[in-house]
């Protein structure tokens, strides 16, 4: 194309070159101003979650300019994480109806699932914390992420948590004691020792349940479990329910 024709061609489309030129700066800056925004928000909604998780959760059922930052499924479960903290069993039921007919992405379905069958354990719901692990499963298994390793990890955390909190199987002991022994993580070692101890104290069995705990104890001080094994210290029953 010679230096007229060119001439020519930017004069008939000058108006379109410019306005497309326009709009692709324009997307550009909307784009990089929603991120900053996003990761701002993110940032401020994480410290509330878990410093004030009651303003948390109002904030994401109030404040409508989080919707020009985050889908709605993803406002969803942000509030089933605030709902879960503050132990609002009867709103998590319901929000857990309107997330079980979602189109989740792979990442949000996952992180569901986990959630979903964490409450249903929390409230000793068997049927439903198992069907959440199946559901788990069964999803996995379908996008063929089942052998992938932290995701089997998963799948083995989530049978390692009916098989202790919810069928409180004695049983299952010498799974844990095999895991303990492949353990070198400090922190993985006294939940399973804890976990031990629980499973231990349904079979009757009072010395071997002060012994795990005793060894629990200095493994997991500074953690949520530090308060419950210093009162199951006084009162192995604690075991039967925390």
């Amino acid at each position: 194309m010679d230096s007229t024709s060119l001439n020519t061609f930017f004069d008939t489309y000058k108006l379109a070159i410019i306005s497309f030129v326009v709009m692709v700066l324009l997307a550009f800056v909307m784009i990089r101003l929603t991120l900053s925004l996003r990761a701002s928000t993110e940032k401020e909604l994480a410290q509330l979650q878990y410093s004030n998780p009651s303003l948390f959760l109002e904030r994401l059922q109030n404040n409508r300019r989080l919707t020009w930052v985050f889908r709605k499924n993803e406002i969803l479960l942000m509030q089933l994480d605030g709902q879960m903290r503050l132990g609002q069993d009867e709103e998590i039921q319901q929000l857990i109806k309107t997330l079980d007919a979602q189109r989740l992405l792979p990442r949000e379905k996952v992180d569901y699932l986990q959630k979903r069958m964490s409450f249903f354990v929390s409230v000793g719901d068997v049927e439903e914390a198992k069907a959440s692990l199946e559901k788990l499963e069964t999803y996995l298994r379908s996008v063929k992420a089942d052998e992938v390793e932290k995701y089997r990890i998963m799948l083995d955390e989530g049978e390692e948590i009916i098989q202790v909190y919810l069928d409180k199987n004695p049983g299952y002991r010498g799974t844990l004691q095999s895991k303990l022994a492949g353990t070198t993580n400090p922190i993985q070692k006294g939940i399973l020792l804890y976990r031990l101890a629980k499973l231990s104290w349904f079979a009757h069995d009072e010395s071997s349940a002060r012994a795990y705990l005793d060894q629990a104890k200095p493994l997991l001080q500074g953690s949520d479990y530090a308060p419950i094994i210093e009162q199951a210290g006084k009162d192995l029953s604690i075991l039967a329910i925390k």
